[in-house]
């Protein structure tokens, strides 16, 4: 028994000094490989241009790549300016693209009569923070100065996000409140939430009002208390729980999800929860609203 286990440690260490050789030899070369792999899934992720219901622009920057944006119209008319809603999709910061929220971006336009500008912003494998945050950052200002050529209110300007794209606002908003830009309010639905995250209420960072949106399974709930603690006493704060949800309701339960095999087993899709998401919708809109009340 003695000798067999020797044996087995031997083994053990000789493939460990094997790994530890090759990484040696090949720096960076997981690195590359996580980033190719979240980048074929991305690709798998974008629609034609054909089958896009939004239209594609890119967001100019001075020495700065521009930002890739979805923007999505109303279709009826109105001689008033339009409030504008900036979104972050989600996908643990490396998946996902604004083109999975195609159809939720397209159909709450109209159900909101705002502007939506879906933000397809640089994930972490590519550039690390804060570059998502600043082409967030970026694009609100390019808006709030450009907003005659879009027929958008930039007195009225709201953020939303999923996940990831949650916490890339919050950033975000804290940067434009920087630069001397308030915008009237974000919804975030599932945050991450880390102690980046604390720092910036703590700082008086944070954005105001703040509406958050958890579901029963949410992976963050257990730092959700601390967070809501900080946020505290300079920050309005509203709380909405779906505890019969599923984190993903809100996105899974629309076509560019359903029709993608990585998803089809999720628990989030389900005839109850895309009835859930659809009321959450109409809510959402009634929150903007109280966002732009307040901010007057």
């Amino acid at each position: 028994m003695g000798n067999f286990l020797i044996n087995v440690l031997g083994v053990f260490l000789l493939i460990m000094l094997g790994v530890f050789l090759f990484y040696k030899l090949n720096p960076g070369y997981f690195d590359r490989q996580i980033a190719r792999r979240a980048q074929k899934v991305r690709e798998a992720q974008v629609k034609s241009d054909a089958d896009l219901l939004g239209r594609r622009m890119v967001v100019p920057r001075d020495g700065k790549a521009g930002v890739r944006v979805n923007l999505y119209e109303p279709t009826r008319n109105s001689e008033e300016s339009r409030p504008v809603i900036f979104l972050a999709h989600g996908g643990s910061f490396m998946d996902g693209s604004a083109d999975q929220m195609d159809s939720f971006c397209n159909r709450c336009c109209e159900q909101w009569d705002a502007l939506i500008v879906n933000i397809d912003y640089t994930t972490m494998d590519v550039q690390k923070f804060p570059y998502p945050q600043e082409e967030i950052r970026d694009t609100v200002m390019y808006f709030a100065v450009h907003a005659a050529d879009f027929n958008a209110d930039p007195h009225r300007f709201a953020m939303t996000g999923f996940s990831a794209g949650a916490y890339l606002l919050v950033g975000a908003a804290a940067l434009l409140k920087e630069a001397g830009f308030q915008v009237r309010g974000l919804i975030s639905f599932y945050p991450v939430v880390d102690d980046a995250m604390i720092h910036i209420c703590d700082i008086g960072a944070h954005i105001s009002p703040f509406t958050l949106v958890t579901t029963g399974n949410d992976a963050m709930k257990d730092r959700y208390p601390v967070y809501l603690q900080h946020l505290a006493g300079s920050v309005d704060v509203n709380q909405k729980t779906y505890d019969s949800c599923v984190q993903g309701f809100m996105e899974y339960n629309n076509p560019e999800f359903k029709n993608n095999p990585q998803y089809q087993k999720s628990q989030a899709i389900d005839d109850d929860q895309a009835e859930m998401a659809r009321a959450c919708e109409i809510w959402m809109g009634s929150e903007f609203e109280r966002f732009f009340e307040t901010g007057r």
